[in-house]
């Protein structure tokens, strides 16, 4: 699957409803795409684990925006636990990935946003192709057993730490997708630090929001 989508992307695109583009399971796919970038700076070398703490190693590049506000992070509260790192930059990693699938024509937008709530708005796919081709090499590798590619196996492995396994194949059963995404995200590399951040920053901001009444992710 080419259509030049970023990890980011391909999350927030899975994330939507295949009939009116309503948002789903916003909590987890906020946490997938924030650990995006960190999980690519750790794969490249950007970010390394030293004594069980990421630290920044390099700067990314000024065009990558997302990356640079994770190295930041990282700069300034070296301290701070991995997943609080990702809520920092969460809304900043949303807002990215839906505008850019809108700059690509990809989807479109309906309704308007509320205090911030991605769930408010309606994103309906311009072309359900795109959305079939990507989850059309998921099963190709999730069900099948092919090798992954690089940004294929990343993908698995933010989906699998983000409990987004049904977002992924939303036909199959979790017995059968759930051992191989684990698989995959496993032979990634050194992602369980990442996976780990993604969890504890998804459990974060699922115990805020129910502690405010009347409000969801």
């Amino acid at each position: 699957m080419d259509a030049g989508l970023t990890v980011r992307e391909q999350i927030v695109l899975l994330g939507l409803d295949t009939r009116d583009g309503t948002p789903r399971e916003q909590l987890r796919v906020g946490c997938a795409v924030a650990a995006a970038p960190l999980l690519r700076l750790v794969l490249s070398g950007g970010v390394e684990e030293r004594d069980g703490r990421l630290v920044a190693v390099q700067r990314p590049r000024e065009e990558e925006p997302l990356a640079s506000a994770v190295t930041e992070q990282i700069r300034q509260r070296p301290e701070a636990k991995p997943q609080a790192w990702l809520l920092a930059i969460r809304d900043q990693a949303l807002t990215a990935a839906y505008g850019s699938l809108l700059a690509k024509g990809l989807v479109r937008q309906e309704g308007r946003k509320v205090l911030g709530a991605f769930g408010s708005h309606r994103y309906p796919v311009t072309d359900p192709s795109v959305p079939a081709a990507l989850r059309g090499e998921l099963a190709a590798v999730v069900l099948a057993g092919a090798a992954p590619a690089q940004e294929t196996a990343e993908l698995i492995a933010l989906l699998h730490h983000a409990g987004l396994h049904g977002l992924a194949l939303p036909d199959e059963a979790p017995a059968k997708t759930v051992p191989r995404m684990a698989e995959v995200a496993a032979c990634l590399g050194p992602t369980e630090t990442v996976g780990r951040a993604a969890s504890a920053a998804l459990a974060a901001v699922a115990v805020f929001l129910a502690s405010v009444p009347g409000v969801t992710g």
